[in-house]
């Protein structure tokens, strides 16, 4: 970000100028200097809620206030595929800046054991949801950092261990600040989002962590997003533009791009499970990419198909490869090895155990995302 402050001045006067001056308006160029202005929108807020956190660190924290269910209005500029001017990026920068404001008071910090994850409050009574690698294991108890930086104990209740959904129960003596959940409905390729967490644990001079960004993939188990996420950020809230959550947090990678998270269906979909401290599996939707038959000559599967662009092939399994374990777990036939490669999260790095022209060998996959 070197040099966004001399790009563009913080009330936008620079480029306002320059429209003053008849100067026409490139939107590439509005497009990158609305990225400045949205960097420069979490600096303010990461300040904001700094000095917040500093004030409370000196006196008792008061009870959170009570969360409101009423969803934002949404700007026009939201439906535009890239903001047009200068006005626009203005428009996206108040608006984020409200968004901000509103959800990070349900977004919470959570400690479980020494592992550091994030989740949202999501009702009056302190329903919490999380990712389910977050919470482990029904019945653990729960560091629950709220916006302001209070500290309560909240417990552990289901999860989905294969689409990595979690619950957790905080205390009921208190209405709690709470986000509103998302319908049903899928959000299509290129929505507006808004990813918080708290990246590494709860930091009082930092804050909850926001980063503006849009669902590149919609599916019916997995969202697939271009914010930036890093450890600490599992189990964080995906909100709409009108302040709803969409999705939580779940598979992290290096790349931007291979972001996952469990939509709001999913958890609707086991709600009374998660709630009555369930731990309980399905099929994850990994994907390996082959398929085969039980081999007729010993133990394993006998692969008769290895799907194009699928992990497999790139992995390098070739037809004719006889599978024998898959993650040290005896394979025989199709229906076990897609059972295995369901309890596996997609993006995982398994490994195959195959023989080929009689010589065992070790094969590493990472698992891909079945979209069905």
């Amino acid at each position: 970000m070197k040099g966004g402050g001399k790009a563009m001045s913080r009330d936008g006067s620079r480029c306002l100028d320059s429209r003053r001056r008849g100067s026409s308006v490139d939107p590439a160029q509005v497009w990158r200097r609305c990225g400045r202005l949205v960097c420069l929108f979490l600096l303010t807020i990461a300040g904001v809620t700094s000095r917040a956190d500093e004030t409370s660190a000196t006196k008792p924290a008061a009870k959170p206030e009570a969360g409101s269910a009423e969803a934002l209005s949404v700007p026009s500029v939201f439906k535009k595929s890239v903001p047009e001017s200068i006005e626009d990026a203005r428009l996206i920068e108040e608006h984020v800046t409200k968004l901000v404001e509103r959800c990070r008071k349900a977004t919470v910090a959570l400690r479980v054991g020494r592992a550091y994850g994030s989740g949202v409050i999501v009702s009056e009574d302190g329903l919490i949801l999380t990712a389910g690698h977050v919470i482990n294991r029904p019945g653990r108890n729960v560091e629950v950092t709220l916006w302001d930086g209070t500290r309560v104990t909240g417990e552990t209740l289901g999860r989905n261990r294969s689409l990595d959904s979690g619950m957790i129960q905080l205390p009921g003596d208190r209405k709690w600040p709470f986000a509103p959940l998302a319908n049903d409905d899928i959000p299509y390729p290129g929505t507006w989002c808004l990813a918080l967490g708290h990246p590494g644990g709860y930091d009082a001079k930092r804050g909850v962590v926001a980063r503006l960004g849009r669902t590149i993939i919609s599916r019916k188990r997995f969202l697939q997003t271009d914010c930036e996420l890093v450890g600490g950020d599992s189990g964080g809230p995906l909100f709409e533009m009108s302040g709803k959550v969409i999705a939580i947090h779940s598979r992290i990678g290096e790349a931007a791009n291979y972001n996952f998270h469990v939509p709001i269906s999913v958890y609707r979909d086991e709600w009374d499970r998660l709630k009555n401290g369930e731990d309980f599996a399905g099929h994850s939707g990994a994907l390996l990419g082959l398929t085969g038959v039980p081999n007729t000559g010993g133990l394993g599967l006998k692969v008769t198909k290895v799907f194009p662009g699928e992990p497999a092939e790139k992995a390098g399994v070739q037809v004719g490869d006889i599978v024998v374990l898959f993650q040290a777990k005896e394979v025989r036939t199709i229906d076990r090895l897609t059972e295995l490669v369901g309890q596996e999260l997609p993006g995982k790095v398994v490994t195959l155990e195959i023989i080929r022209a009689g010589a065992t060998r070790k094969i590493e996959v990472e698992l891909g995302m079945r979209w069905d």
